[in-house]
């Protein structure tokens, strides 16, 4: 059925400036882009015709997200800005009274440099609340987490524990705090009880219903082992997906999909890349440093030595998939850059996930080795409040320095990591252009010379995306033969104020032709 879309502005993002009032569609496949003109005049042609006010632009695509996470997120308790430990076990406390004695307990979300009481929360704060009920709590990194003694007992973690390889167990005279710090909580994260499916495919509807809702019609999504839950929803999907599993996982999935590999499947599903690990967080000082953190002997963590990492590198090319490395620290993207010199080449487009800390000798590989830098400006509306405190003024220079980065000729591709933070494009835009929080502080912005216009901010979301997930030539523009993925706008990006960003408002969003959200 041949259809024609009429708006007040329609901008390609192709070329600066380059506009159009409709967009003729065809079986999900943008046909032309013309003047309502032409169409109102050979209306014969079509079988639809529907004209919007507000301005049209590409369909977002976040590059790095959890998209069941999302879901799940919305069930859990949430402790994102929270002030104080007390405030944080008061909403703990709401969550047991109407859970069931013995059922896990989950929030996410919490930041120790906002709690007034300046420290890490312990499982003797939890066992105040209850300690019957099994409780774990995710920092807003998802690198570390508390839990309390119901929960250390259940996944066996004593005072006999040791450490395991790339992670920490806290422990205060020998007893653990029920801090646990990188590989030590994501192995604490695989002990609690599964979800079932049916929870976990209702997460991924509500998810997709949100993603719709801001205007995102593509994810690069990193839900690893999930594979089976996205089949169970693949005739209702609303959203594109490039699905990444981790390293770890690689080989179960491919046991039950042999022709799972990079690049594979259709226009709703297509097998992505691999993501490895090579650091922590710098919320909670594991990224991998070069050099101590400031008023610290500690460098972070390594989640594997050079040989382990490199032989991972190596092993996920020889497979035949496109690899993404999780690199904050400026020692875990040196490591990580020199495994992709040694083994991969631009053509496979290698990614660099995070890139919060780096080097000018860094960013000068990445651009040398056509590496890609995948970026959550969104981060800076918690990482502001103590990065330069972390990591000293002399780093920043070459901290979250996008402007910098896409100056030297590094391919720059925007996420938000949801649900570390929030999958809104318009925030992340915000974030970008401004480099403020959503209150738009401080005066000016933090560190402004790495600010990027809205063309930039635009492509970083949309055809820069694209670029990652080799489909420049179907996605991120709205030119003849790519996909009819676009959102409606209440106002024109690139006339209004810079401070007037965060007012955008999503209209419509519109996958295949389809309209899959409406205001």
């Amino acid at each position: 059925m041949k259809s024609a879309i009429l708006a007040d502005k329609i901008y390609s993002l192709d070329k600066p400036n380059e506009l159009f009032e409709a967009l003729i569609i065809e079986n999900e496949t943008i046909l032309d882009l013309t003047s309502k003109n032409h169409v109102l005049s050979n209306k014969s042609e079509f079988q639809e015709i529907v004209e919007y006010n507000g301005t049209i632009i590409p369909g977002f695509i976040d590059s790095h997200l959890h998209a069941i996470g999302i879901g799940s997120r919305l069930e859990q308790i949430e402790l994102k800005g929270i002030k104080s430990i007390r405030e944080m076990l008061t909403k703990v406390e709401e969550k047991v009274s109407s859970t069931d004695e013995g059922e896990w307990v989950i929030g996410v979300g919490w930041d120790q440099e906002l709690f007034n009481e300046k420290r890490y929360p312990t499982k003797w704060d939890l066992d105040y609340i209850s300690p019957n009920h099994p409780i774990i709590l995710a920092r807003a990194c998802h690198h570390i987490g508390v839990l309390n003694s119901k929960a250390l007992d259940l996944i066996k973690i004593n005072k006999t524990t040791p450490d395991p390889e790339g992670g920490s167990i806290d422990k205060e005279n020998g007893d653990p705090t029920g801090i646990l710090r990188e590989n030590a909580w994501s192995e604490a994260v695989r002990k609690v009880p599964e979800p079932t499916k049916e929870d976990q495919s209702r997460w991924l509807q509500n998810a997709q219903d949100y993603l719709n809702s801001v205007g995102i019609t593509t994810i690069h999504t990193l839900d690893s082992s999930k594979y089976d839950i996205y089949q169970s929803i693949k005739d209702t999907l609303k959203v594109r997906v490039y699905f990444t599993p981790n390293y770890e996982d690689l080989d179960e999935l491919l046991k039950n999909n042999p022709k799972a590999k990079t690049g594979n499947g259709d226009d709703y599903f297509r097998w992505g890349r691999v993501k490895l690990y090579s650091d922590g967080s710098l919320g909670a000082q594991t990224a991998a440093m070069r050099e101590p953190y400031e008023n610290s002997n500690s460098t972070g963590i390594l989640i594997y030595s050079k040989e382990e990492l490199h032989k991972r590198i190596k092993d996920i090319d020889e497979k035949g998939w496109q690899l993404e490395t999780h690199a904050i620290g400026d020692k875990g993207a040196e490591l990580t850059i020199n495994g992709y010199e040694k083994y991969l080449n631009r053509e496979k487009r290698p990614i660099l996930t995070h890139c919060q800390i780096l080097g000018d000798d860094l960013i000068q590989k990445m651009s040398d080795l056509g590496i890609i830098a995948s970026i959550q400006p969104i981060f800076i509306e918690s990482d502001m409040n103590w990065a330069e405190k972390f990591v000293g003024k002399k780093r920043m220079k070459y901290s979250y320095a996008w402007k910098t980065l896409m100056e030297r000729g590094v391919w720059c591709s925007g996420g938000s990591d949801a649900p570390i933070e929030k999958p809104d494009p318009i925030l992340s835009l915000h974030a970008t252009v401004n480099r403020q929080k959503m209150d738009k502080i401080p005066e000016g912005g933090w560190y402004p010379e790495e600010r990027l216009s809205i063309w930039e901010a635009l492509r970083l979301f949309t055809y820069y995306a694209a670029y990652a997930e080799f489909q420049e030539h179907r996605k991120g523009l709205l030119k003849p033969g790519y996909l009819a993925d676009f959102v409606l706008l209440d106002k024109d990006p690139f006339t209004i104020s810079p401070e007037e960003i965060l007012n955008l408002k999503v209209l419509g969003t519109f996958v295949g032709g389809k309209r899959v959200f409406s205001c």
